[in-house]
Order: C-alpha cells, then structure tokens, then sequence
C-alpha cells in the first residue's frame, strides 16, 4: 500500500468525451503505449466506464477506461443527488 502525505504528487489525465472535457486523476502515469482493445466479454457489458482490455507489451492485463462512459456516469451521479 501506498501512504499518502501532504506532498504526494497527483497527475491530471485530461481527455475530451464527445463535446466535453474532462480530468481524470491518478496517482502515477507508466507509460503510453498503442494497445488493440479486445472486449471483455458479457461478464462487463454493462459496466460503465470501461471501454475494454488489452494485453500490455510485458504480458499483463491492461483494464481501458471508457471517457464518454465516465463522463455519462458523472451526470447520472448528479441527476441522482439533485
């Protein structure tokens, strides 16, 4: 587990869904690769926010989040509490 102090450095991914912009934060940036997304299946069909998966260059398994599906995800979170 990672501790988190005063002085942790957060990264800001921002990428644009549909008309909107949007910042995702993370605690690391690895790297930036082109992958093929490959479908993961029935079993996550219907989990918003994820696009698919895809098979690093060291073998793992990397989960490909899904913007447009996050940003969607957001609105429903504030219809929901208004």
């Amino acid at each position: 587990a990672r501790e988190e102090t005063a002085d942790t450095k957060w990264f800001v991914v921002v990428t644009r869904a549909g008309e909107k912009t949007i910042g995702i934060l993370v605690s690391a940036l690895v790297r930036q690769q082109e992958v093929v997304i490959k479908s993961l299946g029935e079993t996550f069909a219907s989990v918003r926010g994820l696009a698919g998966g895809a098979i690093l260059g060291d073998g793992r398994i990397g989960l490909i989040l899904d913007a447009h599906g996050i940003v969607e995800l957001e609105r429903v979170g504030t219809r929901a509490a208004a």
